[in-house]
């Protein structure tokens, strides 16, 4: 089993959580908006789904770069207990 540092990971799942919750309070908040002000509200969905995405890329690409480094050292160990090295 490959293991990855988790303190790595927490600010970047702080971060998507409350992207979460910022478009979710705008989603509810477009509900209550008066249908003159709908396309503006739509923006603002719009512009908080993005930068949800944006986090979960960045959680995406932290998990992706400490699992290679993880599955490297497991190779170079690997290399010492075969006696390859």
């Amino acid at each position: 089993m490959t293991m990855i540092d988790s303190d790595l990971l927490k600010p970047y799942l702080a971060a998507r959580d409350s992207a979460r919750a910022a478009w979710r309070l705008t989603v509810a908040s477009l509900s209550k908006t008066p249908k003159e002000a709908l396309e503006e509200g739509f923006r603002a969905v719009r512009i908080a789904e993005r930068a949800y995405y944006r986090c979960c890329e960045d959680l995406c690409n932290v998990v992706r770069s400490e699992m290679e480094r993880a599955e490297d050292e497991v190779a170079v160990r690997g290399r010492f207990v075969d006696g390859s090295l």
